[in-house]
């Protein structure tokens, strides 16, 4: 029996083991306690919770294309998770090595870092004999706990319907997310934002990337027309480029 610092091992010694007779999506998680080491004391043992996603995102079939789990997937499930908890987090850019570093974040809850998300770097895999990328969320619950604690208030059901709108924007490549997220979240009338896709390539200029969200707009109160959404939605964009010269991608 040994001390263990982290389930990544375990977790990817079971997809090495299950890549050899499973070629499709694979899914596992792990609870259990892990062993951090202090100075001139016992080590401290929090429960963590870790997951992998690899492979394909649907069952195999003639009639889809192979479609590939990826970050955002694995940002999902943890947001997912957040969200039954009652609990907001944002994500933040983060160090950890055995993750790639273009794709990975820190999970932070009131400034606190409680966990990662992200692509496993190519190095960590080649030990494992695994191909393919592998995504990996990891939260610390022993320290997430406490923000769990309290009631959760009624919320009643939208009267109005909502109004949905893709917006893709370029911005300097160390612009983060977490601040496009602040200024567009700071309008009333957005009741829900989701960045899904990021892209750094041939289509957009060195030194730039792209980011592209799906903002819900929704009023309490009546049902919104085109005219204001997009009063809105340029109000947005004009704050953007402001604070932080992002424009909207052609």
């Amino acid at each position: 029996e040994y001390l263990r610092p982290s389930l990544r091992a375990n977790l990817l010694a079971a997809l090495s083991a299950n890549r050899r007779h499973e070629d499709s999506g694979i899914r596992l998680f792990e609870l259990g306690t892990v062993y951090l080491p202090r100075p001139k004391d016992l080590p401290d043992e929090p429960e963590v919770v870790c997951g992998i996603l690899s492979g394909s995102r649907l069952e195999k079939s003639w009639r889809v294309e192979d479609d590939l789990l990826d970050f955002f997937d694995a940002k999902g499930v943890v947001e997912g998770l957040l969200s039954q908890l009652g609990v907001e987090a944002s994500f933040e850019e983060c160090s950890d090595e055995s993750l790639h570093p273009n794709r990975r974040a820190a999970i932070v809850i009131a400034g606190s870092r409680l966990g990662v998300v992200g692509e496993l770097h190519p190095k960590v895999l080649q030990s494992f004999e695994i191909s393919g990328d592998v995504h990996l969320f990891e939260i610390n619950l022993t320290a997430l706990l406490p923000f769990t604690i309290g009631h959760k208030m009624f919320q009643p059901m939208p009267r109005f319907p909502a109004v949905v709108r893709d917006m893709a924007l370029v911005v300097n490549a160390e612009i983060t997310h977490r601040k496009v997220q602040d200024i567009i979240k700071s309008f009333p009338l957005v009741s829900q934002i989701t960045l899904f896709d990021v892209y750094a390539g041939e289509q957009v200029p060195t030194g730039k990337k792209s980011l592209a969200y799906r903002i819900t707009f929704q009023s309490p109160t009546h049902t919104l027309t085109d005219e204001e959404v997009n009063r809105v939605q340029q109000q947005i964009l004009d704050k953007l480029s402001n604070e932080l010269g992002a424009t909207l991608r052609s």
